[in-house]
């Protein structure tokens, strides 16, 4: 099976036509999507859990997000049952878990942001959001799950550079999953190579993706994560 690259060099649009086709496929909701079919109260309090990564680097409690929730006026319990089910937040053991892009927990892509401080992201292309989404300078650092060879990538001031040069994002997902982190977060990766991404989809033969180039890559992330902090 060769897997063909999503390029945004003929269509500038073919990225992100290509994300909701595979989000389809999965079953799962994309994040900007979800967040705007939220109520305001609902969306401030959303906004306000990413931020709280954003500032401190750190999860947020359930303790935090319940008293949050009732600055806003609403109810805490509903709100976390609400964000649960819309797939933009889930909690485990009294902490935010999970808050798309961010990771409450280490995963392989860790992002260092520029006069802020480092942040976990769930996969590369939620990664690749967050400088988007904060309109900050950043470092991503991470591996190739292929080869072990250190990815690095850095956003300054509008300039992408990649390390390697060659390094592409395979967008993979199994269907019948669940959950977008359930789903595809942990198939979704930096690959020091093409051929590396188009090896590790085929010696698996449940996931359904695509290998995304950088730029195609970039506009993924700006698209599902961009708006999520209305700035």
């Amino acid at each position: 099976m060769e897997v063909a690259i999503v390029t945004s060099t003929a269509d500038s649009g073919s990225a992100v036509n290509a994300i909701k086709s595979l989000a389809d496929q999965l079953g799962v909701v994309l994040m900007s999507e979800a967040q705007a079919t939220l109520p305001p109260p609902l969306r401030e309090l959303h906004r306000a859990i990413l931020a709280a990564f954003v500032d401190s680097g750190a999860a947020p409690t359930v303790a935090w997000v319940t008293d949050r929730a009732s600055l806003l006026g609403i109810d805490p319990g509903q709100a976390l049952h609400d964000l649960d089910h819309a797939d933009l937040v889930h909690t485990a053991e009294a902490v935010v878990t999970v808050a798309y892009p961010f990771s409450g927990t280490p995963t392989r892509h860790r992002v260092q942001l520029e006069d802020g401080p480092a942040v976990w992201a769930m996969c590369a292309a939620d990664a690749l959001g967050i400088p988007a989404m904060t309109g900050r300078n950043a470092t991503i650092t991470s591996t190739d799950p292929h080869s072990g060879e250190a990815i690095g990538v850095e956003f300054h001031d509008g300039t992408w550079t990649w390390e390697p040069a060659t390094t592409v994002v395979l967008v993979a997902g199994a269907a019948g999953c669940g959950t977008a982190a359930e789903a595809a977060c942990r198939y979704v990766d930096f690959f020091a190579r093409a051929e590396h991404a188009q090896a590790h989809l085929q010696a698996d033969p449940t996931l359904t993706g695509q290998i995304y180039d950088q730029a195609s890559a970039i506009e993924l992330g700006r698209t599902i994560f961009g708006p999520l902090l209305g700035r």
